[in-house]
C-alpha cells in the first residue's frame, strides 16, 4: 500500500508541475511580483495607522485564523476503481491513508505557518504579544490543523451521519474557543487546549478505524471533488481537459447577438459569440475574474496598486480566452465551409475586443465608485485602451497564428 501511494503521488506531482509551469509563466510571474509587492506595501502602510486601542482587529484576526483552518485537505488520491480492486485489502488501506495524511500534513501546516506569520505584526501592535507568546500561538494553530486532518481521515471510515455531524461541529467549536482564549486570555492556555484536542482526536481515530470499514463511494467522491477544485483553479489560467463545461440555452442573452452582422464574413463571429454565451466554461471564467477584479479594485483604492490590479486581471481574462479560438476545430463543418482562416481570426479578435472592453468598463466603474478623481479614472481608461489593443492586435495574433 505504501508503494501504491508513492507511485500515485509521483504521478500526481508530475501532473501538478505540468500545470504549474503553464500557470506561472513569465508574464504572470512578473505581474504577480507587482501584485504581491503592492499588497505588501499597502499592508505595511496600513500597519502604521493601527493603534493598540483598536481591539476589534484582534477579533478579525481570530476569525481569519479560525477560517484558515479550512484550507488544505488530505490528498488521498483514491480512484474509482479502488472500490473494486482494493476491497480485498481494505484493512491494509489504513497504511495508505496514513501515508496520505503525512504528505498532506506538511503542506497544510506550511499554509498555517504563513497565515500566522502574516498576522503576527498586527498581534504585536494590538494584542502586545511577545516572541514566545507568538510561538505558542503558532503551535496552537498547527495543533488545531493536526486535529482537523486526523478528523478528515476518521471520516473516511463508515460512521453514522450523527457521528460525522457532531464530531465536525465539536471540532470546529473547540477550535474557535481555543483561538479566542489564545488571543483574549493567554496563548499558553490555548496551546494546552489545542494539544489536548489533537491528542483526543488521534485517540478517537485509533478507536474507530479497526472496528469499521471504509466508506469507498464517499471517499472517492471527496477526492474527485478535491481534484476538481484544483483543476478549476488551473482552468483559470490554461485549458484543463478534466474540467468539462456544460451547455445552457440562455435565451435571455439572445439580445446581445443583435449587433452581429448576419453574413458570410462574420460566420465565425456568430459561432464564437453563441458559443461564449451558451457555454459555461469560458463564460464562467470571464464572469468570475471580472467580479473578483472589480471587488479588489473597489477596495484597493485608486492608486497605482489599483492600476496594476486592473492590468493584471485584463491580461488574465484575455490570456484565458485564447484557447477558445480552437474550440470548434474538431467540428468538420468549420473546415468544409468556404471560410478562410483570416476571417476566423478577425472575428475572434472582434469578440475578444468586446469582452475585454466590457470588462474594462466594469473595472473603471469600480475604481470610480471608490472615490477616485476624474484624472485617475482617465489614466485608467488610457491604460485599459492600450492594453486591450496590445492583447488583441499583437499578442493574440502572435499566439494564434
Amino acid at each position: 500500500m505504501n508503494e501504491l501511494y508513492t507511485t500515485r503521488l509521483q504521478r500526481h506531482l508530475r501532473q501538478m508541475m505540468h500545470y504549474l509551469r503553464l500557470v506561472f509563466n513569465d508574464h504572470f510571474v512578473i505581474a504577480l511580483m507587482f501584485f504581491v509587492g503592492g499588497l505588501g506595501l499597502a499592508y505595511s502602510n496600513w500597519l502604521k495607522t493601527v493603534s493598540p486601542q483598536q481591539t476589534w482587529i484582534v477579533v478579525v484576526v481570530g476569525l481569519i485564523l479560525w477560517l484558515g483552518l479550512s484550507i488544505s485537505r488530505v490528498a488521498t488520491l483514491l480512484e474509482p476503481a479502488d472500490a473494486v480492486f482494493l476491497l480485498p485489502r481494505e484493512h491494509d488501506l489504513h497504511g495508505y491513508l496514513v501515508k496520505a495524511w503525512r504528505y498532506s500534513w506538511w503542506l497544510a501546516q506550511a499554509v498555517q505557518i504563513c497565515l500566522v506569520a502574516l498576522t503576527m505584526p498586527i498581534l504585536m501592535l494590538v494584542d502586545r504579544l511577545s516572541g514566545l507568546s507568538l510561538l505558542a500561538l503558532l503551535v496552537t494553530q498547527v495543533a488545531l490543523k493536526d486535529s482537523q486532518l486526523t478528523l478528515y481521515i476518521t471520516h473516511l471510515y463508515r460512521l453514522t451521519p450523527q457521528q460525522k455531524r457532531w464530531s465536525q461541529l465539536l471540532n470546529w467549536g473547540l477550535a474557535l474557543i481555543t483561538i479566542a482564549l489564545s488571543l483574549a486570555v493567554s496563548p499558553w492556555l490555548g496551546l494546552v487546549l489545542a494539544l489536548v484536542i489533537a491528542a483526543g482526536q488521534r485517540y478517537w481515530h485509533a478507536q474507530v478505524w479497526p472496528k469499521t470499514v471504509v466508506a469507498w463511494r464517499d471517499d472517492i467522491k471527496l477526492e474527485a471533488n478535491r481534484m476538481l477544485g484544483i483543476y478549476r483553479f488551473f482552468n483559470l489560467f490554461t485549458d484543463v481537459p478534466m474540467v468539462q463545461g456544460s451547455v445552457k440555452r440562455r435565451k435571455y442573452l439572445d439580445w446581445t447577438l443583435q449587433w452581429l452582422p448576419k453574413d458570410q464574413q462574420h460566420a465565425f463571429g456568430y459561432l464564437f459569440s453563441r458559443g461564449m454565451i451558451r457555454g459555461t466554461e469560458f463564460s464562467g471564467l470571464v464572469a468570475r475574474l471580472t467580479i473578483i477584479g472589480a471587488i479588489l479594485l473597489y477596495f484597493s483604492g485608486h492608486g497605482w496598486l489599483a492600476m496594476a490590479l486592473d492590468a493584471v486581471f485584463l491580461y488574465l481574462i484575455g490570456f484565458q480566452l485564447l484557447p477558445f479560438y480552437k474550440r470548434y476545430d474538431n467540428i468538420v463543418f468549420t473546415h468544409i465551409y468556404p471560410l478562410v482562416a483570416k476571417q476566423r481570426l478577425a472575428n475572434f479578435q472582434r469578440l475578444l475586443t468586446t469582452i475585454l472592453t466590457t470588462t474594462a468598463v466594469i473595472f473603471v466603474i469600480a475604481v470610480w465608485l471608490s472615490n477616485a478623481t476624474l484624472a485617475q479614472v482617465g489614466i485608467l481608461v488610457v491604460i485599459n485602451a492600450i492594453e486591450i489593443y496590445l492583447l488583441v492586435a499583437w499578442y493574440a495574433k502572435l499566439r494564434l497564428r
